[in-house]
This record gives C-alpha cells, structure tokens and sequence, in this order.
C-alpha cells in the first residue's frame, strides 16, 4: 500500500489565465492506495502536468477518481462540519494532489 496526499476546498483562490482554480491548502485528507493505483496517479499526474479533480483527464481511470473523489468529499464535509457548519455539503469541490506527494514521485 502507498498513501497519497491531497488537498481538498469549497472556498478557492483566483485562477490562471485558463481559469484553473486553485485549492487554499488549509484542508487535507489521505488515501490509501495499492501499488497500481499509486502508479497510475503517477502516470496521470505526470502525463498532464498537475493533477485535480476539475480539470484533469480521468478517461480510463475512473474508479481510481471515484475513489479519490469520494473520500475527498467525505474528508471536506467532516472538516466543514467542525470548521465552518454553514458550508457542509458543498456545491463546488476541488482537490488537488499535495506537495509532499508530487515529491515522493
């Protein structure tokens, strides 16, 4: 098993020219992955230069997505429930994968 990193939001900082939003990084959450799983975020992340859940090209991994996605928004309602209740459940939620897991690759 290798564990990935990610950090997930509702509230988002200004984009790029593309409009490409950008996570505030003050909530994270981790995900347990097997050594197939781990390889293929790597080959995506490396494939696309960066890797997120809005703009990132899944085609082919969608469970792994899935997977990610899910516990991302499970991990940010459980954070808004404590944090900021007026927020929980979302409309908008992006993640993002970490710092420290870009340098692991």
């Amino acid at each position: 098993m290798e564990t990935a990193k990610f950090y997930v939001d509702w509230c988002f900082e200004a984009g790029s020219e593309d409009c490409v939003g950008n996570v505030c990084k003050r909530y994270s959450f981790m995900v347990n992955l097997t050594a197939e799983e781990y390889e293929n975020l790597y080959r995506i992340w490396f494939e696309q230069d960066g890797l997120n859940s809005w703009h990132t090209k899944w085609d082919g991994y969608e469970d792994l997505y899935e997977k990610i996605n899910k516990i991302a928004v499970y991990a940010l309602n459980q954070m808004l429930e404590k944090d900021e209740p007026a927020f929980v459940n979302p409309v908008e939620v992006l993640w993002e994968l970490s710092e420290e897991t870009i340098k692991a690759f």
